[in-house]
């Protein structure tokens, strides 16, 4: 049996190859030449057919990394899909639209030529009356795509009923939180009649890529309003060349990539150089210990722990983020932020050990690290009461290494 996001998979990949076998029905060649097409104000993005849909109603910042130059994200310009050549006189002429996903819907025609909508529980199509020479600017299809709504408009928070951890959210529409928004693509159809006989058909694919998609989460999550106490969500947009390709994991770091994302990319700003640093000194406060013993809140020695850390957390894309995280702001979704696990059975008394470990390696090392870091335990930080007392289990251990699932480090976006 599928599970839920496993089903979702599956539902959007039958719905593509639906829309596919419909596609080459409809026409012979994919992005022919003959079409020329201008998707998007930025040039990375034109070049790729891709593109990102801005809100008229928004001035989003872009530039997401501590060092990049902040600008406003350019107008959402029309899309234009445009015959290189000019039809002969005696063509007739025919525009198709199919937005293979139906939450996306509905396209917003510029041109000026009349046409007929459809709406199916896959899709949505619009397609153009046949047009002749009469018809001015047939040549040329010009459109918006619908701009993206986060769903619902509050990004909620904290711990719900029972005091139990809430599920976060609810995303933008119908996304699924262990991969990413639906890829926004729009087929598009041109047919060319000669009496009663159609002697071309041309067609192109306008698709968002990966890092567009990305992109577009920024764009949807913005100033979106955080349930109860907090800042309401305001990080800019990254840009095109903020978003890389996923550099390995340090040597002395065990777990995931620096990533939770399924795009195979990821905003690194400054997460890669931070790991490799933790990950040293946490290696040689270890040997220190090896030579002058750890002692518990009772002067008793501690033994040294010989695991590794566990990269648990690195870069997030605000979808997933907003399904797992607190912060509606999280320097997760910056690239400038991972959290860390001792490769330790939870909660036993090695865990602890390491925890304690670990903060002790970070407090000696100082200003070096330009970071922020706490301990955490099922999404809030420790209390400074945690750090200095030892109620449960009486083992000499503060109850904040006792009690935490993980440490949240990040590098320092305000350092003073």
């Amino acid at each position: 049996m599928y599970g839920q996001s496993q089903f979702s998979i599956f539902r959007q990949r039958l719905t593509i190859i639906c829309i596919l076998l419909i596609s080459f029905q409809l026409a012979a060649a994919n992005n022919h030449p003959e079409l020329r097409v201008t998707t998007s104000a930025d040039t990375e993005s034109n070049q790729a057919a891709s593109f990102i849909v801005i809100p008229k109603d928004k001035l989003i910042p872009q530039g997401i990394s501590r060092d990049a130059p902040k600008d406003l994200l350019a107008l959402q310009i029309p899309f234009i899909v445009e015959l290189e050549s000019i039809p002969a006189n005696e063509l007739d002429l025919q525009w198709k639209v199919v937005v293979p996903h139906s939450q996306y819907g509905e396209i917003q025609l510029i041109s000026k030529f009349n046409g007929t909508k459809k709406h199916t529980l896959q899709a949505f199509s619009w397609q153009s009356a046949w047009l002749d020479a009469k018809e001015s600017g047939r040549h040329k299809l010009v459109f918006r795509p619908r701009a993206h709504r986060h769903q619902p408009i509050m990004y909620k928070k904290g711990k719900g009923r029972n005091n139990k951890r809430r599920q976060y959210g609810g995303g933008t529409v119908s996304v699924d939180k262990q991969i990413f928004n639906p890829r926004l693509s729009y087929h598009v159809f041109v047919d060319l009649k000669k009496g009663d006989q159609i002697i071309n058909r041309y067609q192109t694919l306008i698709q968002m890529d990966n890092k567009d998609m990305i992109r577009q989460e920024y764009i949807n999550h913005y100033g979106i309003k955080r349930y109860g106490r907090g800042n309401n969500g305001n990080l800019p947009v990254p840009r095109r060349d903020e978003i890389t390709l996923i550099p390995d994991r340090p040597a002395e770091l065990l777990g995931n990539p620096l990533t939770e994302s399924e795009y195979d990319l990821i905003i690194n700003d400054g997460i890669m150089a931070l790991a490799t640093q933790i990950a040293d000194i946490y290696e040689k406060q270890k040997h220190e210990y090896q030579n002058h013993a750890l002692h518990d809140l009772n002067n008793q020695p501690l033994p040294t722990p010989q695991s590794k850390l566990w990269l648990s957390g690195g870069w997030r894309n605000p979808e997933r983020n907003e399904w797992f995280s607190n912060a509606t702001n999280g320097i997760h979704q910056r690239g400038g932020a991972i959290d860390l696990i001792p490769n330790e059975a939870p909660g036993s008394r090695r865990s602890a050990i390491a925890y304690w470990v670990l903060w002790n390696s970070l407090q000696a090392a100082g200003q070096q690290l330009q970071a922020f870091w706490q301990l955490e335990t099922n999404g809030r930080p420790m209390r400074t009461d945690e750090y200095r007392n030892d109620i449960e289990p009486q083992n000499g251990i503060p109850d904040a290494f006792d009690k935490a699932d993980h440490l949240h480090i990040n590098i320092d976006y305000e350092p003073k």
